[in-house]
């Protein structure tokens, strides 16, 4: 199956992303968002909110969560500061 990931925000984009933080990938059938993300090199220090299709995915809920054909991944890193 061929996912789309978008990568916002990103402060250094991981190998193989456009220049607009995009990338498809072709996964097997019944991978997950965690696959997706195990299979990205993000820094391991941050955190980040993750979509599917504009539904918001729960970090507990990701090894969980099977991709479909078509779908789109969105993982934004945690705003950081204060």
């Amino acid at each position: 199956m061929r996912v789309r990931v978008k990568l916002l925000a990103a402060a250094t984009m991981p190998a193989g992303f456009d220049e607009y933080g995009e990338r498809e990938f072709d996964l097997p059938a019944g991978a997950s968002v965690a696959d997706v993300m195990a299979g990205i090199s993000l820094p391991a220090e941050e955190t980040y909110t993750s979509l599917v299709s504009g539904q918001a995915v729960q970090p507990e809920a990701r090894a969980g969560h099977a991709l479909s054909d078509g779908d789109e991944v969105t993982l934004l890193p945690a705003i950081q500061g204060g």
